[in-house]
């Protein structure tokens, strides 16, 4: 019989496997692993105290095959065993004791991408603070910036309760708490609505710390500094990377940063974070998809290879995806603005549009600018893709002006060659002929709905509404745009999206155009960040806003 290696065995040969190179890490993993090296070598002296207790680790890595069964999945029903990078974590938080044989570690940081069982790991933690832990009254709270987002791991808690006939013999289980009555403790999910004064949580779980804003912090302070009378609380905090905008998250990951490099001295603080290295570019054709194990090392276990391929490749040509996965999967800290489209996939996508009057339906959109800005009515047709159903081909075109009396330059280029083109008309009055125009143009075309900025537009609304037309109110934020520019993105990605290959007016607001995302991910256009004007696309995307609610156009007993 084959005997099976202990936790410690295993623990060994990850970091061997890591430091030679077999298992691919980035280089705060290998750094991670040799700082532990390192402190094993000096545990137990004068500059150094804390000892690593094999039988206390040993215990804790046990207690999850021994007592938590997996409860979704292919895994479910099945004993939770600990991955070897998980079992590298959970020893050393539990096996790093202090000369009064508490807990070295206050404070985890461990950042990870998605779908490397990390909710997993962390409801199992939670259980285990709650009943193992010897703490009486011991308080475990998981909080995140929304309730659904902390029930997340707590439901997993609640399930793997359910799972396990010894748990659940001492557990009572309610919506937002399970009670352990023998010990006085319990497990509960918070949300940051309010800072919750007056809490003693022995274990604090974060959950995606990186959606945390600055109104936040009010309730992330109270959960990390109210544990003053316990003797060895733990705040453990998991996520995965985050943007410019994700102030405590960067605050957190640049001191983890510094205590796994050696520049920042506080034994108090565990922090492993797996990520692609800088130079690893994973759209380059000569990548080796086995480094992906860098920013996931549940590869091949809940990380799909052939996923991530096809995300890879997804991504290759359609910008939006590239964002996602540099932050989800590659676990890399990204902007928040971001290009929303190439010039290589905009112009391999142009071409000479087709007669609109077959079209299903048309759609416009109204960006009127400020002074010295653009304005703009975009058109969008929409057409039936063969052989498929609810599955659309669109075409685009945009009609933009510019004031006679701007403070831009327009004997410079490229205003003037436009100008004098007739692709940018220069108006005295803007707002009366772009109205006369667009009045016009979605007569001969057919055009029920027009989508406006009830900011700017609303006696222009009103105006359309009395010409017969159906005005669609469009809010300049993430919340009216994010659909729109998914299937902006997937369209184009799709092949489904032409714009005029004449309109170079569009094309310029097209390149231009940046867009920014909030911490629930969803994007609109970023104004601000945008290389220059970008009212022509916006009144695009406005108008594909329109065509979605648009009905089908009949004509005679045959529905083009």
């Amino acid at each position: 019989m084959i005997r099976e290696l202990t936790s410690w065995e295993v623990v060994e040969q990850y970091c061997e496997q890591i430091l030679a190179g077999e298992i691919p890490a980035c280089q705060m993993v290998v750094k991670a692993v040799e700082k532990f090296q390192n402190e094993l070598a000096i545990q137990g002296t004068v500059d150094f105290p804390y000892v690593l207790n094999h039988q206390e680790a040993a215990l804790a890595c046990e207690f999850f095959p021994a007592l938590l069964r997996h409860s979704i999945g292919k895994w479910a029903g099945l004993p939770f065993d600990l991955s070897p990078w998980q079992l590298f974590i959970h020893y050393q938080i539990f096996g790093w004791l202090k000369p009064d044989d508490t807990r070295r570690f206050r404070r985890v940081f461990l950042s990870v991408g998605r779908k490397n069982g990390k909710s997993s790991y962390c409801a199992g933690l939670t259980l285990q603070l709650g009943t193992g832990d010897g703490e009486q009254g011991a308080q475990v709270f998981i909080g995140a910036t929304k309730i659904d987002q902390a029930r997340i791991i707590f439901q997993e808690s609640n399930r793997m309760v359910r799972q396990s006939p010894f748990i659940a013999k001492h557990a009572t289980v309610h919506k937002d708490n399970i009670a352990f009555h023998g010990s006085n403790s319990f497990i509960r999910p918070l949300s940051s609505d309010r800072p919750f004064d007056g809490l003693n949580p022995s274990a604090f779980i974060c959950d995606e710390i990186h959606a945390f804003r600055e109104h936040q912090r009010p309730f992330w302070d109270t959960l990390t500094t109210g544990s003053g009378a316990r003797t060895q609380p733990l705040q453990v905090t998991i996520t995965t990377a985050g943007s410019e905008t994700s102030l405590i998250y960067h605050e957190e990951s640049k001191y983890a940063r510094g205590v796994i490099t050696g520049d920042i001295i506080d034994p108090s603080v565990f922090a492993m974070i797996f990520e692609l290295d800088k130079d690893d570019d994973p759209f380059d054709d000569g990548f080796n998809l086995e480094t992906m194990i860098k920013a996931n090392p549940n590869y091949g276990i809940s990380v799909s290879p052939e996923e991530l391929q096809q995300q890879i490749t997804e991504a290759r040509s359609k910008p939006s995806a590239k964002y996602r996965f540099d932050r989800y999967r590659a676990n890399r800290c990204v902007t928040s603005v971001e290009r929303a489209i190439t010039a290589d996939i905009w112009d391999g996508a142009a071409g000479e549009l087709s007669d609109w009057q077959t079209a299903d339906a048309v759609g416009f959109g109204v960006d009127l600018g400020g002074r010295d800005d653009l304005a703009a009515y975009g058109m969008v047709a929409r057409f039936p893709l063969a052989g498929a159903v609810d599955v659309w081909r669109y075409e685009a075109k945009a009609v933009c002006f510019i004031a006679s009396d701007t403070k831009r330059d327009l004997n410079a280029e490229p205003y003037r060659t436009w100008i004098a083109d007739g692709k940018l008309i220069r108006a005295e009055y803007v707002v009366t002929e772009l109205r006369e125009r667009l009045i016009e143009d979605a007569m001969a075309l057919h055009a029920q709905y027009i989508a406006y900025d009830p900011h700017q537009a609303t006696l222009l609304s009103e105006e359309l509404e009395r010409e017969g037309f159906i005005p669609v109110k469009m809010l300049q934020n993430q919340t009216h745009f994010n659909e729109v520019l998914l299937e902006y993105w997937q369209a184009f990605s799709e092949g489904r999206f032409k714009p005029d290959q004449d309109d170079v007016v569009l094309r310029w607001c097209a390149l231009n155009m940046a867009v920014n995302r909030n911490s629930r991910d969803d994007a609109m256009p970023d104004k601000k960040h945008s290389a220059d004007k970008i009212d022509g696309i916006v009144a695009v995307l406005m108008a594909l806003k329109a065509l979605s609610v648009s009905p089908s156009r009949a004509r005679g007993s045959l529905v083009l």
